[in-house]
C-alpha cells in the first residue's frame, strides 16, 4: 500500500479542526467521524479511515496520528506531551498557527525567488537570440556593402557562432540536468538525500539561518507552554531546525550549558543563535515567567526579518537584471547602427 502524508498546507487547516473539536467537547473519535463523512478527497479518507479506527478502539490521539505516518513527527510529539500535560487545545492551536506561518514563509519566498528567475531566464533568451540570430544577418548585410560591424558586435557575433555550435552538446547537458533534477524530486530518499546536503551547506546562513532560527524559537515557545522542561524543549526544537552545520553547533552549546545548570536564557544569549537585544528580552522574559511568549514574538519578528531580506534581495536583483539587459541590447544595438549611420551619411 502506498505510504500517505498529510499535504503541508492541509495541517494547519486540521489542527484547526481538532482544535474546535476539542474545545467544544466532542469526544475525539466522533468528531474525526464527522469530518470522514464530509470528505471527499480519496487520500484524506485513507488516513482519516485509519484515524477514526484508532480512536474507536480507544487509542490516544497521539498514538493514533503516528500509526498512520502521515504526520510530521514535531506534530506526534507535541501532541503526545499536549496530552500528558493536559493542554491539549492551547497546543492544537499553537500548532495551527506554527504550521500557518511555515506555509506563509514558504509561499513568500517561492513568491519572491520566482521573479528575478524568470526574469533572468528571458534576459538570457534575448541575449542568446541576439547574437546567435540578429547579429550575423546584419554581418552579412554590411559585408556585401563593404562595411563591418563594431569590434563589439563582432565579439559577440564569434561567441554566438560558438554558442550555437555549442548548442547540441548544451542542450544535451541541459536536459541530463533537468532529468537528474527530476529524478531527485520524484524519489523521496534521493530528494531526502538532496535536501539533507542542501540544509548542511547552506541552511545556517543569511536568510535561510534567520528562517531556522524563527522555527526554532517558534518550537520552543510551543514545547514551553506545554510543560516541557527548557532541556527537553530546546532538545525538541533543535530536531526541527536542525541539519545545517552552524545552527547544530549552538542548538548543542545552548543544550550543553542548561545541561550543566545555567541559566536558560543564558544558554540562549551564549548560544549565538540571537541578537543582543533579543537575549536581553528572553532574560527579562525568564525573570518574568513569559518566557513561551517572549520566544513566540522573536519567532514571528525573525520570520519578519527574513521576509524583509528576500524582498530587498530581490529588490536588487531586479532592477539589475533589467539594467545588464538594456546595456547589453544597447551595446549590441550601437555597435550595429553606427556602421551602418556612417554608410548612409558616406553615400548621402
Amino acid at each position: 500500500m502506498k505510504r500517505l502524508s498529510v499535504p503541508a498546507q492541509y495541517l494547519p487547516v486540521f489542527c484547526r479542526e481538532l482544535y474546535q473539536l476539542v474545545r467544544s467537547g466532542i469526544p475525539i473519535a466522533e468528531g474525526l467521524a464527522m469530518l470522514r463523512e464530509d470528505e471527499t478527497d480519496r487520500d484524506t479518507r485513507s488516513w482519516l479511515d485509519a484515524l477514526c479506527r484508532s480512536t474507536e478502539e480507544g487509542t490516544p490521539l497521539s498514538a493514533a496520528l503516528r500509526e498512520t505516518e502521515a504526520f510530521p513527527a514535531y506534530m506526534t510529539d507535541m501532541v503526545a506531551l499536549a496530552e500528558e500535560t493536559g493542554r491539549l487545545e492551547d497546543t492544537l492551536l499553537s500548532l495551527q498557527r506554527h504550521y500557518d506561518r511555515q506555509l506563509r514563509m514558504a509561499a513568500d519566498i517561492r513568491g519572491a525567488v520566482t521573479v528575478p528567475v524568470t526574469l533572468f531566464a528571458v534576459m538570457v533568451a534575448v541575449v542568446v537570440l541576439l547574437v546567435t540570430q540578429v547579429l550575423p544577418v546584419f554581418d552579412r548585410v554590411f559585408a556585401q556593402l563593404g562595411v563591418r560591424m563594431g569590434a563589439v558586435a563582432t565579439g559577440m557575433m564569434n561567441a554566438g557562432a560558438v554558442l550555437a555550435k555549442a548548442g547540441t552538446g548544451l542542450a544535451v547537458v541541459l536536459v541530463l540536468i533537468a532529468a537528474a533534477a527530476l529524478v531527485v524530486a520524484l524519489a523521496p530518499a534521493l530528494r531526502e538525500k538532496f535536501t539533507g546536503w542542501f540544509r548542511r551547506s547552506f541552511g545556517g546562513r543569511g536568510i535561510l539561518g534567520q528562517m531556522a532560527v524563527a522555527r526554532f524559537a517558534s518550537s520552543m515557545s510551543m514545547a514551553v507552554a506545554s510543560g516541557l522542561t527548557m532541556e527537553d524543549s530546546v532538545e525538541l526544537a533543535a530536531k526541527l531546525c536542525g541539519g545545517a552545520r552552524e545552527i547544530d553547533e549552538k542548538t548543542a552549546r545552548c543544550h550543553s550549558d542548561i545541561q550543566d545548570g545555567g541559566s536558560p536564557a543564558d544558554a540562549l544569549a551564549k548560544s549565538g543563535l540571537f541578537t543582543g537585544r533579543d537575549c536581553r528580552l528572553l532574560k527579562l522574559a525568564e525573570q518574568t515567567g513569559s518566557l513561551p511568549e517572549t520566544l513566540e514574538d522573536l519567532a514571528s519578528r525573525q520570520e519578519e526579518a527574513g521576509l524583509r531580506s528576500i524582498d530587498r534581495m530581490v529588490g536588487a536583483i531586479e532592477p539589475a537584471i533589467v539594467v545588464i539587459t538594456s546595456a547589453l541590447a544597447g551595446v549590441i544595438l550601437l555597435s550595429v547602427m553606427l556602421p551602418l549611420m556612417g554608410l548612409l551619411s558616406t553615400i548621402g
